[in-house]
């Protein structure tokens, strides 16, 4: 039987274990909170959701029966603010305070703001550019395997 003292260590232990993320978190807030401002400077969850609604143009195919409603319905559950909370952690691994503090004050700026409304066009349009590149790349792929004497299976 546990004596009250081993009882009472045993809480403390517990006690600290559990405080320490707590404390290990608590300096990390105001940056976090600066990240989330400088995502939302930025579109970043915005062009997420864009992306994503692309995807879904190729992913149609896919369910082929699926009516417009569930495809408008499926878009509506797309919440940028879930891309964000998952980023945050990867700007403050690459990006110390100052970092940020810097970005936040450029997208304040003129040329910031300029930038961030076109981003999405930007995406948009370096994603086609992407896809063709790629078509190019893959074509002279089978062009080069076939002068070469490989067979080339359809997929």
């Amino acid at each position: 039987m546990p004596s009250r003292v081993s009882k009472v260590l045993a809480a403390s232990i517990a006690a600290v274990l559990l405080a320490v993320p707590a404390l290990a978190a608590a300096p990390d807030k105001p940056r976090h909170d600066d990240i989330r401002k400088l995502l939302v400077l930025t579109g970043a969850g915005q062009l997420g959701v864009q992306t994503a609604q692309q995807m879904m143009v190729s992913l149609r195919p896919l369910i082929p029966k699926a009516p417009e409603s569930f495809w408008r319905e499926f878009a509506a559950r797309l919440d940028p603010d879930e891309l964000v909370e998952m980023v945050v952690p990867i700007y403050a691994k690459h990006l110390s305070a100052q970092d940020v503090k810097d970005l936040i004050a450029f997208y304040q700026s003129p040329a910031g703001k300029h930038l961030t409304a076109a981003q999405p066009l930007i995406l948009q349009e370096s994603m086609a550019a992407g896809q063709a590149w790629g078509q190019k790349i893959a074509q002279d792929l089978v062009r080069t395997a076939k002068a070469q004497g490989f067979e080339v299976k359809n997929l």
